[in-house]
């Protein structure tokens, strides 16, 4: 039976199931339940390439395009380069990217992928993918909690 202290342990207030950690890592714990909480999610937002609906958050559906698994974005390295050409070629989202072209030109995003281009505009930390940017500006603990960086509609793009 795994560790579980009372005085530690914190419960799902919709099912009930308890969470804990032998550290008894209060904000880990919580880290946990905050995770869980999302199977509790409807699945109501749309796949922004192929349309499908069944995704509980916008970043659930960026890393369905991101994995390669989507039928409209087919390849890890083929959908990396489609949403940071995406990203890139976008006034409202180009502030994401770790090395943010000074001037604007018509071929924004055209090159080569850098390694971490993605960056959190609140602790300048880089990520390789954008998934995981709005995953640590949504649950992290740089200040920038909040809503995800990038939000879409459910038209495709």
């Amino acid at each position: 039976m795994p560790y579980c202290s009372e005085s530690t342990a914190i419960h799902c207030p919709q099912c009930g199931k308890m969470f804990d950690h032998p550290s008894g890592n209060k904000k880990h714990i919580k880290n946990m339940l905050t995770q869980h909480l999302q199977v509790h999610q409807p699945r109501t937002v749309s796949c922004p390439v192929c349309g499908e609906t069944r995704f509980r958050s916008n970043t659930n559906a960026v890393q369905h395009v991101e994995s390669g698994s989507c039928s409209g974005c087919k390849g890890k390295e083929n959908a990396r380069q489609q949403i940071h050409n995406f990203i890139a070629s976008k006034k409202e989202s180009r502030g994401l990217l770790a090395n943010n072209p000074a001037l604007e030109w018509a071929g924004a995003g055209t090159g080569r992928v850098p390694d971490l281009p993605y960056k959190c505009q609140e602790c300048s930390k880089k990520f390789r993918q954008v998934s995981a940017l709005m995953q640590h500006q949504q649950y992290g603990n740089c200040g920038a909690r909040g809503p995800p960086a990038i939000t879409f509609s459910s038209t495709r793009y």
